[in-house]
């Protein structure tokens, strides 16, 4: 009698069907299941199976997000940078339309806002943000060290109207969430806050995978904090060094360059115009009689003195041009790309902004006056040689009477 070869597939070629598919998925392939009767065993349990593969190959994603979230941190990327690969990278594995991230701050006592991205509504909740952990709910997500689901936030809020971070998580739009406590050695860090958009989001086998994934982020962020701990104690350093460099810069009294810095920046200049073929104006000024402000009202009259004269040189000189203590009550101007009578105009425009109005002596009042001598150079002298020359200059001002410009 002859073979049926309509016949249905018996029982071991059914099973030859499901081991060859069980194979593939295996080696990673996404085959058709094969077909069959709902209420039969093997169809039942060709279900799970593919169910188990799904799970499998959600958690390989997960652990691969997960490396190269902790490569990134490897590579000494700061807090920020961390998140916002958390945010991008698993968005298609778990449910959320915001993530935020808050750390414990004084001694543990609260918990500041330090991070937050979102698609719903505008962040209400921002850096810095800060609420007591005293009397608050988050009290018990430390305790047990599980994640806290939350999938009906306005329920919550009517069950709980003080809660202002509830409220205001609401009012950016969402509905659910998962609190995940993060610790590192059993300390308390922080946590991590999902929110959706949707009521009911969350599932116990989201409560798991946020376990796990708190627990590395934990370790991440703890080590993207450390860097970046460093890299704000290195900018801090480099600013306290320039603010020295500065201060060592600067006269302490006025608050402009000191002679040595004053005549460094002369040099710079002279080459530089020298390069491009500018001529550089350098004026010489001091206040005529200045040892009888000290002699009729004291020391402290005379620092006003300077520190008021310096004021209104700095008023009227340019972004381009310098001015320095060079000693005593003689100050330094560098005049950029000038000529013979632009310096001396310059010169006039300082001698009457010192003229113009008296000079405030606490109780009392005087009209200063101030001598100006003024050289050129084209970059054919050294710095001591045009201010030598400046120099010279202001004395011959001083000696034609005072409160005169004099160009030699």
């Amino acid at each position: 009698m002859k073979k049926d070869k309509t016949k249905a597939p018996g029982l071991k070629d059914r099973l030859d069907a499901y081991a060859a598919w069980v194979s593939d998925l295996r080696r990673g392939k996404t085959p058709l299941r094969p077909l069959g009767d709902d209420a039969d065993p093997l169809t039942k349990l060709s279900h799970e199976l593919q169910l188990l593969a799904d799970v499998i190959t959600r958690r390989e994603n997960e652990l691969t997000r997960l490396f190269q979230v902790v490569h990134t941190v490897e590579r000494g990327i700061l807090v920020e940078d961390v998140l916002n690969r958390i945010f991008d990278g698993f968005a298609s594995l778990i449910p959320y339309d915001r993530i935020g991230c808050a750390f414990l701050t004084d001694g543990g006592t609260r918990l500041t806002a330090f991070w937050a991205r979102s698609s719903l509504g505008p962040v209400q909740i921002n850096k810095g943000y800060s609420q007591p952990l005293q009397g608050s709910s988050l009290q018990q997500v430390f305790r047990t060290g599980e994640p806290r689901i939350l999938n009906d936030l306005e329920a919550y809020l009517a069950a709980h109207p003080s809660s202002d971070s509830t409220r205001r998580i609401v009012a950016e739009g969402g509905r659910s969430s998962v609190t995940c406590p993060l610790f590192i050695d059993g300390r308390p860090l922080g946590v991590l806050f999902f929110t959706s958009r949707e009521k009911n989001a969350y599932r116990e086998i989201h409560q798991t995978i946020f376990r796990q994934l708190a627990e590395n982020v934990a370790t991440v962020i703890n080590k993207s904090r450390v860097f970046q701990d460093l890299v704000e104690r290195n900018q801090f350093l480099i600013r306290q060094s320039e603010q020295l460099k500065e201060a060592a810069n600067r006269d302490p009294l006025t608050g402009v360059l000191n002679r040595g810095a004053i005549m460094a920046t002369l040099e710079l200049q002279i080459r530089a115009a020298a390069a491009v073929g500018k001529t550089l104006g350098v004026i010489m000024a001091d206040i005529d009689h200045f040892k009888e402000i000290n002699d009729t009202y004291g020391h402290g009259a005379g620092d006003a003195a300077l520190c008021a004269f310096t004021l209104r040189l700095s008023a009227i000189t340019r972004r381009s041009d310098y001015l320095g203590r060079y000693g005593g009550d003689e100050f330094l101007l560098i005049i950029d790309d000038t000529d013979e009578q632009q310096a001396m105009l310059a010169a006039e425009r300082f001698r009457q902004a010192i003229a113009g109005r008296p000079f405030e002596f606490g109780a009392a009042s005087r009209h200063l006056t101030a001598s100006l001598g003024v050289a050129l150079t084209s970059g054919d002298k050294s710095a001591e040689a045009v201010a030598a020359a400046a120099d010279q200059a202001l004395y011959a001002a001083k000696a034609g009477g005072r409160n005169r410009c004099v160009l030699v």
